[in-house]
């Protein structure tokens, strides 16, 4: 890269360059060029009421192909600032059918997210526009959570999209509860499921995880969904703190699932601490834990929030261990 460039890579010597019609006929060759990017950019921005027309009746018919280029992508976002209602709608009509493989891309995922901020209800959307949107995304929306662009589009549409047009996403995201927590990306979209949905569309997507506590707990990215239901959504509570304790042994001794038991004991109703205490406080078993790599830290944790008469119950399981553990 040359700092002293001049020249666009499509031949164009922009240091001689000061308006938009200057280049009229060679602006869709400018923008897929750094330099010829920007200066585009900065028409945008200086003289929108002159600017917008031009560039967007000279990119309109390659907008798609300019939205996953490298340079391109920065002027369609732009763009989509400044257009009209009515642009907008035409950029919507030609880009729909295409808006996978758009949101897929590395560069493609930013216009994509762009273009989806822009169709928030303050913008006045029409219904055929977020139809299209919704029908081009709906049918691979799983392979969009899954992919390292694709899901923040859809983490953008969970934002900006009324709950009408994004159920298709707590649908995809309920029905395939463990596909998706249990994913590296699928697992933050899960957490802004949660943040963004209506009180109906947290149940349908949070009774799925408690469903699947037991084996969500126990996976590496599973736990966190689990730990984020915990926090955040205090109603459903009770449901995972009982489940957690009829099986709080075997999870207390495992690296992702005593995480959660930890996080149960902190956050349980004191009902719900008496009950995983007293399991914990099993003498036949209490050696096992405090020997554990993992579960030791469950015991300790449990030692800080219990209360009579369960302290003393666990006190008292753990009291004959103590020689023992002094020479480990």
């Amino acid at each position: 890269e040359d700092p002293f460039r001049k020249k666009s890579a499509a031949g164009i010597d922009l240091s001689k360059i000061a308006t938009l019609d200057q280049v009229v006929g060679q602006v869709n060759a400018l923008s897929h060029d750094q330099l010829g990017c920007r200066f585009l950019q900065k028409q945008l921005e200086e003289r929108p009421k002159t600017a917008v027309p031009t560039i967007f009746n000279e990119v309109i018919d390659n907008i798609v192909e300019l939205m996953m280029d490298p340079f391109g992508n920065y002027l369609c976002q732009k763009l989509l600032d400044f257009c009209s209602n009515e642009q907008r709608r035409e950029i919507v009509r030609r880009v729909a059918p295409h808006l996978m493989a758009i949101s897929l891309n590395i560069h493609g995922t930013r216009a994509a997210q762009k273009l989806i901020e822009r169709l928030g209800p303050e913008n006045d959307p029409t219904e055929e526009e977020l139809a299209a949107v919704v029908n081009s995304l709906s049918p691979s929306v799983i392979q969009l959570i899954q992919d390292l662009n694709g899901n923040h589009v859809v983490q953008r549409s969970l934002q900006k999209l009324g709950p009408r047009y994004n159920q298709f996403i707590y649908d995809a995201a309920a029905s395939r509860c463990f596909v998706v927590a249990s994913h590296r990306h699928g697992c933050c979209v899960f957490q802004r499921c949660v943040d963004f949905a209506t009180p109906q569309q947290k149940h349908q997507v949070v009774m799925e995880v408690v469903s699947k506590t037991v084996q969500l707990v126990q996976d590496a990215f599973g736990n966190y969904v689990v730990q984020y239901v915990l926090e955040q959504v205090p109603a459903y509570r009770p449901n995972i703190v009982a489940i957690i304790a009829v099986s709080i042994v075997e999870l207390s001794r495992q690296k992702f699932s005593s995480n959660v038991v930890e996080k149960c004991l902190q956050l349980a109703s004191p009902d719900g601490q008496a009950l995983m205490v007293t399991q914990l406080a099993q003498k036949d078993q209490v050696l096992l834990l405090l020997q554990d790599p993992y579960a030791n830290y469950v015991i300790q944790r449990a030692l800080q929030v219990a209360v009579s008469p369960q302290l003393e119950m666990l006190l008292d399981a753990i009291r004959p261990h103590l020689p023992i553990l002094r020479n480990t």
